[in-house]
This record gives structure tokens, C-alpha cells and sequence, in this order.
């Protein structure tokens, strides 16, 4: 998950034999891409430098967050901006491991609109390279599907993978418009049922899976200059649908009961702003968790958090 969110990808060797053969499989993309399209899916990414300006009347969120693992560590980094119901997003993730030997960077952009119940992509990019690999995602959306779909490398026939069929292109969103589920017209401060209960259907260009979450505890969130806000702690569960092989990493993700998501209601700006990412993995723990943000809305106004 910190992963496809971020990009990464922690593959079965990283859980067992070799650590470094993690990033050297196609599978290590799994939690990578788990984490990814959690931190994704909750929220913010910020590459400031090359976002486009906001325009006027626009909502914009940047966003950092910082990735700790137990091979490295890195940051991940979002903006966003939304007119009206279109919105664009950028990401870019940078992560280290084995003491700076091994390097990973990716970038990720979205671009669509919300309709009444969820976001509806246009477009979504993706690239991510490592000191030997690279790989480039695009997806075309129209109406309700998944219209293209180019990965480059293409992805591998095997027998123990899952198929990818027509009907899983149906009504899902891509891992960074998955970030827009968290906008909410009546955030609540006490309800972390309200919070919490959703489900997102996630397609990233190989893997079809959902993300649920479901309210766990209450907690605080824990800022600079001593304060603290709300945070209401949802359990994460991850169900693989397709394009999948059920080895031992995907069997891990699925079964595990420790994924957290920390999200912190700000109801004048409309939204839950995930704070917190937390995700077991077989070798440790790997985590996110929120450096700064900031949102402006031309209407109520300018909230900035730090850590």
C-alpha cells in the first residue's frame, strides 16, 4: 500500500530470503502499491515545484507525508486543486533503502470529476523507476470504465494469476482519485463510523482490488507546538479481485487485521485528512504519517497542519 500510494514495492523476497529481491520482482508492488493507493486514497501528495498554479475559485490542498520502513525511508509529496466538481492531482514519492544502495522515485497525476456519490477519473499517469527498473501506467476512463489501458512493462501472463476482465473496469477509480472519497459535506467531529465506513474500489493498471474501512477507536493527532486535533482510526482491509497471484505477500496483505488509516475531520474545509497510514508488513511495520499540510478554499478561508 505504501507502495502503489507511494510506488513502491515490497516484494516476497523482502519477506523472507533477500530484501533487495523486494524491489526487484513485480510483485514486491503489491504493498507498495497498497500503501500507495492507501496514502493515496486518503489524500495528499504534494509536488509543489511542478504543480500548475491554482486558478481563481479554485480549492487547493500540497501535502507531505513521511515514509518509514523497516529498509528505509522517504517522502511522499501531493497537491491537488478542485473547481467546482473537477479536480487534478500530483504526486511524487522518493524512498531510499540499505543505507542509500538502493533508490525508488515515481510520479503519479489524476485528473476527472466528482459526481454525487464518487470520483470519476479522466486520466491517470503513472512512473516509477529504481537504480535498474522502470515502469509507466496510463489509464483512459469513459463514463463508468476503464477504457485503455498501457503498462509498460506489459504485465506477464503466469497461470496463477487472476484475470483481469471486463466487468472489473466497471465503476472503479484510480489510486490517486481514490484521495477524493474523503471529501465529505458534513464531516463529522464525533461520528468515526461516519468517518470511516466506505468502500473503494481500486483499479491501478495490473491489480483490481478494494480497500474497506471501518471505524476502529478514536485517537488524537498529535501537532507542532504541542496541540492535537481529533483523529478517528479506521481499520483497513484489503481484498484482491484481480490481476493478482495469490502468493504469500497477497495472502499476508488480505489476512491482515493491523492496517490502520488516521483521518482527521476539518469540517469547514469539507474533508478527512488522513494523518496516519499504518501497515504490518511481514518484516516490520511500515508507516506514513503527515509532515504539513495545507488547504485553501477561497471561501472559508486558509488551514494549515504541521507535525
Amino acid at each position: 500500500m505504501i507502495n502503489k500510494i507511494i510506488g513502491f514495492r515490497f516484494s516476497n523476497d523482502c519477506f523472507g530470503a533477500s530484501a533487495l529481491s523486494l524491489f526487484r520482482r513485480p510483485q514486491s508492488r503489491h504493498s507498495s502499491l497498497l500503501a500507495l493507493a492507501l496514502i493515496s486514497t486518503i489524500s495528499l501528495t504534494g509536488l509543489t515545484a511542478a504543480f500548475t498554479p491554482a486558478l481563481a475559485g479554485e480549492v487547493t490542498v500540497r501535502a507531505t507525508y513521511k515514509i518509514n520502513a523497516p529498509i528505509g525511508s522517504g517522502k511522499f509529496q501531493f497537491a491537488s486543486a478542485q473547481d467546482g466538481k473537477r479536480y487534478k492531482m500530483q504526486g511524487a514519492a522518493k524512498f531510499k533503502a540499505f543505507l542509500g544502495f538502493f533508490k525508488w522515485n515515481s510520479s503519479v497525476a489524476s485528473n476527472g470529476y466528482m459526481s454525487s456519490k464518487q470520483p470519476k477519473p479522466y486520466i491517470y499517469a503513472f512512473k516509477a523507476r529504481s537504480d535498474e527498473k522502470s515502469e509507466v501506467i496510463r489509464l483512459n476512463f469513459k463514463g463508468n470504465k476503464v477504457k485503455e489501458i498501457r503498462a509498460i512493462p506489459p504485465t506477464r501472463p503466469h497461470p496463477k494469476r487472476v484475470s483481469v476482465r471486463d466487468e472489473h473496469l466497471r465503476n472503479v477509480v484510480d489510486p490517486l482519485s481514490a484521495v477524493m472519497a474523503f471529501t465529505d459535506p458534513n464531516p463529522s467531529l464525533t461520528n468515526g463510523s461516519h468517518a470511516c465506513n466506505r468502500k473503494i474500489r481500486i483499479f491501478d493498471g495490473r491489480q483490481r482490488f478494494n480497500v474497506v474501512l471501518s471505524y476502529k477507536r478514536k485517537d488524537y493527532a498529535e501537532l507542532s507546538n504541542g496541540k492535537s486535533r481529533t483523529a478517528f482510526v479506521c481499520r483497513a482491509k484489503y481484498t484482491p479481485i484481480a490481476g493478482h497471484k495469490m502468493n504469500q505477500t497477497v495472502k499476508y496483505m488480505s489476512s491482515s487485521k493491523g492496517l490502520e488509516v488516521w483521518l482527521v475531520p476539518l469540517p469547514k474545509m469539507k474533508m478527512y485528512v488522513p494523518y496516519k497510514i499504518v501497515i504490518p508488513i511481514m518484516i516490520g511495520t511500515a508507516s506514513a504519517e503527515l509532515v504539513n499540510f495545507r488547504v485553501t478554499d477561497p471561501k472559508a478561508g486558509v488551514i494549515a497542519l504541521a507535525k
